[in-house]
């Protein structure tokens, strides 16, 4: 693949996958822990995979590393905040059994937690969003001004994508986790 052509393809998967997450933030969603952990997790391997696949051809300077650690943390506290602001509300009745229907059994047999919620992060969570994006395109452009080759790479992308959405799922799965407990609690 040419450069050009490398560029066109993640701006493609870029877009693509933020419009996929704006779209997700506005529409209320079932909240099942399990499900919502495969996301990150699968991000980040093929982050990871082809950050390091790609490596052979880049090497990792400390700038490198200072920027990509600078844009986990971005994205783990944006992920965080639009944990900690989702609302929830009751699934119904109809929604919660369809919702069983299509649901896939576990892979050792043991029963799953039945799901009672669902969630969104409304246009603040899309407005975190654009936040995020902002502040990483600007720290792409900041570091290739000072030499850094690695942070417009997908992987970089993906494996920031992962961050966000493992603090994002971490706190909504702990808030989620107090809500019934002050629920057993009353």
């Amino acid at each position: 693949m040419t450069s050009n052509t490398q560029y066109l393809f993640d701006a493609v998967i870029g877009i693509a996958l933020i419009a996929w997450i704006c779209y997700r933030q506005m529409t209320w969603r079932v909240v099942d822990p399990a499900r919502m952990w495969r996301g990150p997790i699968i991000f980040a391997i093929i982050g990871a995979g082809i950050l390091f696949t790609g490596s052979k051809n880049m090497t990792f300077t400390p700038l490198d590393i200072a920027l990509l650690a600078i844009e986990l943390v971005i994205a783990l506290g944006a992920g965080a905040g639009m944990g900690a602001i989702a609302h929830f509300r009751r699934l119904s009745t109809q929604r919660a059994a369809a919702f069983e229907a299509n649901r896939r059994p576990s892979r050792n047999g043991s029963p799953l937690a039945p799901v009672e919620y669902e969630s969104r992060t409304s246009w603040v969570g899309v407005a975190l969003w654009i936040i995020m994006i902002a502040v990483r395109v600007g720290l792409e452009i900041f570091g290739s001004h000072l030499g850094d080759a690695v942070g417009a790479s997908t992987g970089v992308i993906l494996l920031v994508l992962a961050a966000n959405r493992v603090a994002r799922t971490g706190v909504l799965a702990w808030r989620l986790e107090q809500h019934r407990q002050n629920l057993a609690a009353a």
